[in-house]
Parts: structure tokens; sequence; C-alpha cells
């Protein structure tokens, strides 16, 4: 058996779980009010319009979304680099320029990292670590408790369906601004400090939102009911004219949002909280609630699978 029959997703529950020393896996480890995290991806995960400066900002916005999603302020990075020796050295400068620039805007330290050869196109490996400001860990979510989700999603799905029919769907301008240089809002922190005893979870949905709420259920046992699926107009119009797709159909061409996901108290000022995300520039959207069905997604009163994207196997 190889890895591309079972995926990325299956592998890490059948294997990688039987080895760490955790019991939950989840996108970032918090211990002692200090968050751990590490992504990446190999160079050859791009698009025509990208430049090397594009990827290393992708590959630090990457990290860092997936860490203020978790209220944890973006301190050191450590970056390891996999190039091959006939690379052009003003290249691999754009790139390394790409990932300080991010590192900055995000407000940390470039600390160091490594760097080796590579025979293939080469890959680009981040680890983040920062201060925690809002500790979800060991929080008890109960039924109707709320989802709530950072803005609408759809644009990067709207560049990926483009690039597998060969670039003949249009590809709208916030599409192709939010794959080509990704801002992560680094005003979440804020709001999560603040609100923070109200938050019972949080994550992103880089991966997909379904894959995010898969991850979810598994972790907890418990069950969601989505009430609306937040894809944006435009995008959606786009893909049904041309492609007559439905919107579960363009979920499984989902992912690289960077927008948080939190679970909130039903008992919360829900009101107040979204007022407060706005101002801070989001488009915040209740998309359901938690339900006490053991393991399930739920929309419209049909289960819904779990599909997105798989570095094995690809989008599933």
């Amino acid at each position: 058996m190889k890895l591309k029959d079972i995926g990325e997703h299956e592998f890490i529950k059948r294997y990688i779980k039987n080895y760490v020393d955790i019991k939950l896996l989840d996108d970032v480890f918090i211990h002692e009010k200090r968050g751990y995290k590490v992504d990446g991806f190999k160079l050859s995960y791009t698009f025509p319009f990208m430049s090397l400066y594009d990827i290393g900002w992708k590959a630090i916005s990457a990290s860092t979304s997936d860490i203020i999603a978790k209220g944890v302020k973006p301190e050191f990075y450590l970056i390891s680099l996999g190039l091959p020796p006939d690379f052009d050295v003003n290249k691999a400068e754009e790139l390394i320029k790409g990932i300080s620039d991010a590192i900055h805007y995000y407000g940390g330290r470039y600390i160091g990292g490594d760097l080796n050869d590579s025979d293939s196109s080469g890959w680009v490996d981040v680890f983040v670590e920062g201060e925690v400001l809002c500790d979800i860990s060991n929080k008890d979510i109960d039924d109707g408790d709320l989802l709530v989700v950072g803005d609408y999603i759809g644009y990067t799905t709207n560049v990926f369906i483009s690039y597998i029919n060969n670039f003949n769907i249009q590809i709208l301008p916030e599409s192709l601004l939010k794959v080509k240089h990704p801002i992560v809002r680094k005003s979440l922190l804020f709001f999560m400090k603040k609100y923070c005893k109200f938050i019972k979870y949080s994550t992103d949905i880089s991966d997909g939102l379904m894959v995010s709420l898969y991850k979810i259920i598994d972790n907890f046992d418990l069950g969601i009911n989505i009430t609306e699926i937040p894809i944006d107009k435009n995008v959606f119009n786009t893909l049904k004219l041309r492609l007559n797709l439905t919107e579960l159909d363009i979920l499984k061409y989902a992912g690289e949002e960077f927008l948080p996901l939190l679970i909130i108290d039903k008992n919360s000022p829900v009101k107040e909280m979204l007022n407060e995300l706005q101002y801070l520039a989001f488009n915040p959207l209740i998309i359901g609630q938690v339900i006490h069905e053991k393991k399930v997604v739920i929309y419209k009163n049909t289960l819904i699978k779990n599909t997105g994207w798989d570095n094995f196997i690809g989008w599933y």
C-alpha cells in the first residue's frame, strides 16, 4: 500500500497518532503559555502568476494563519529550505526576501533555520513559536454552541478550479490577490484576548472548510449542523455559470483560505462579538452550531462527507 492509496489525513489517524506523545493532534501545540507550529510545501505548489517572493510570503502566511487562529502571537521563526544545486542565487534571495518581509509584517523575528540541497523543485518549511494570548485548550463544547467563520470563502477555489480547467475559467481580481499575496489579519489576536472566555475552540481553514469541520468532530466526538455555506456570491455565480457547480462541488476544491473558524459559547454576547470582528476588518458569519449527533456534518438535513485537499491524493 502506498501513501497515495490512503492519503495524508488517513495516514495521520492510522499511523502518526500511534507514535506522538500527545493524545490530541491539532494544528498548533500549546504548552505553558507558548504555541508551536511547523508547516511547509514544495516550491512547485505555485501558479504562473506567482513570483518566488510571493511563494516566500505565502509560506509565512500559511504557518502564521494557524498560530494566530489559536490565539498565539507569533514571535520567532525558523526556516528550512531545500533548493536544487542549480537554483539561481538571485531567485533564492528573492524567495528569502519574501520570507523575511512577511515575518516582519506579522511582527516576528527571523532567527535562522537550515539550508539543504534538493533533487526536486525544492521546498520550504516554517517553524514558528509565540506567546499564547488566549488559551482555548481543555474547554467543553456544548450543544448549541455557534460556529463563526471570519469571512466569505471561495476566492482560492476560483483559482484552483480555473487551474484544472487550463485557466479557461475567469479568475476574479480578489481571487488572484488572495492566492498571490495572502494576508492574515493580526487583529484577530486582539479579539481573542478580549473575548477569550467565550471562545471554546478555534482553528483556521487553510485545508478547506470541510477538512477543518471534520477535524473538529473527530477530535471532540460531536456533530455539526451547517446552516450556511459562506461562499462569496461573485465566485459562486462565476463557477455556476461556466461549470454548473453546486456549493458542495465548490467546497471540494477549497483551501488556503487563511481565515479563522471559531466555536463560541451559545450564551456569549454574540452580536457584540460579531460587531467587534467587523470593526477589526472581518466579515464574520454564523455558519452553524454544534449538535448532539456524534461525528456528523449535516447541511439541509443531509450528511456531508469530508472533502478537500490532501497532499498525497490531491482533491478528494
